[in-house]
């Protein structure tokens, strides 16, 4: 059996497992890498130095909420962020169990220059899908989650 071949054979077998999740999987694989690749950082880091830049001064705790993941793991990825220079965190004087965030002079510049990169990198998205499939594909995103997080 020739390469070609073969690659169909084995993506009709993981379909076989998971007719949904082996697409999507793949499909976000890709993009995740497309996306660090083109903006020169990776999709939370870039998650984070966004919300920062918006939102001067937001919580760890806000920004996990709003992220939908465990805030241990935000803690991680902005002690990273800290650790390169990009973002200061600190005390919230009025609560001293809530940590912020403010972006740097380095983490300013980073965004700045990831920023129309990032652009740049949801219009070539956009040419593959219109704006009816977009929202289409939105829709049925957020029907999965749905039922995954019930």
């Amino acid at each position: 059996m020739d390469g070609a071949g073969e690659r169909d054979r084995l993506r009709e077998a993981a379909e076989e497992v998971s007719p949904v999740l082996g697409p999507v999987a793949l499909v976000f694989k890709r993009m995740l890498g497309a996306f660090e690749r083109d903006v020169g950082i990776s999709p939370p880091k870039y998650f984070v130095l966004h919300m920062v830049a918006r939102e001067e001064g937001i919580s760890q705790g806000d920004l996990g909420r709003v992220f939908g993941v465990d805030p241990s793991r935000i803690t991680r990825l902005a002690k990273m962020l800290e650790g390169e220079g990009l973002i200061e965190r600190y005390r919230d004087p009025g609560d001293n169990r809530v940590v912020r965030m403010q972006l740097t002079p380095e983490g300013r510049r980073v965004f700045g220059e990831a920023a129309p990169r990032r652009e740049a990198f949801e219009r070539r998205i956009g040419r593959a899908l219109d704006e009816e499939e977009v929202g289409e594909l939105r829709r049925l995103l957020g029907a999965l989650a749905e039922v995954l997080e019930g």
